[in-house]
């Protein structure tokens, strides 16, 4: 069975992964046991708080050490250097959020439903993980050589997907507008972090159906249609919301 959105499920598969599996060529992990998984995980989502707060530049392995209650010396079993605990907190983040994609997109072929599930997707990894999003967002481009490469690759995969989702939706547009339109969805996606508080906005699933709407007007997927009548709770709500306010206008706001 399929892990639900937003559960730790693909994190951990993706840190067995690091943990198990031995990488050849300079600036990569050294093997590491199974056993340490836990504490490898206990270690990056600490460090990821830290580095969210204080920046990455700004933090020293010994306020990691501080965070963690592993001495300086027993977190250089786990990583040699400073670069690579941001590339295994990077890579553990988007790593997860990939895989989450590709597992709720799969069968579906109906593009705009699979843009409302990318972007529903993201937002709800957002939300377990805002830290590792936080970092993600502000301290990639911290990492050089075979590290910098591997995190420029997961987020090539992502692009891929994202505009061929948009080639799918508006096939009379060039590369170029297909391109715009998925580094806009990116930079409406990260600029979340800045200013959502589920407390004071919108719903997640609300949101996700607002950010959806900018892109598709007044597209219903295939399937929400044929499944307007008993739905769940939350995609009535959804659907309400979406007839209710029409048109988005959540860029029009101030401070945009």
């Amino acid at each position: 069975m399929a892990p639900q959105i937003g559960s730790r499920t693909s994190v951990r598969i993706c840190l067995d992964s690091i943990v198990t599996q031995p990488r050849a060529g300079k600036g990569y992990p050294l093997k590491r046991r199974k056993s340490y998984d836990k504490k490898l995980i206990m270690i990056l989502d600490r460090a990821s708080g830290i580095f969210a707060e204080n920046g990455y530049h700004n933090t020293s392995v010994r306020d990691v050490a501080a965070v963690t209650g592993i001495s300086p010396a027993g977190l250089y079993y786990y990583f040699q250097s400073k670069e690579e605990l941001l590339h295994l907190i990077l890579e553990s983040c988007l790593s997860s959020l990939l895989g989450q994609i590709r597992l709720e997109v799969n069968g579906i072929t109906d593009p705009s439903a699979r843009l409302r599930t990318i972007i529903r997707t993201h937002l709800d990894h957002h939300q377990i993980n805002k830290n590792g999003m936080r970092v993600l967002v502000h301290e990639w481009e911290s990492l050089s050589g075979s590290f910098g490469k591997e995190i420029r690759g997961f987020m090539r995969e992502y692009l891929h997907i994202a505009v061929g989702t948009f080639q799918e939706l508006f096939p009379e547009k060039d590369p170029k507008e297909l391109r715009a339109n998925a580094f806009g969805l990116f930079g409406m996606l990260s600029w979340v972090d800045q200013w959502y508080r589920p407390e004071r906005d919108l719903p997640i699933e609300l949101l996700a159906e607002q950010f959806s709407g900018i892109f598709l007007g007044g597209r219903v997927p295939v399937k929400e249609q044929a499944s307007s009548k008993g739905g769940s709770e939350e995609e009535d709500s959804a659907a309400r919301w979406s007839k209710k306010t029409g048109p988005p206008s959540l860029l029009s706001g101030p401070g945009f």
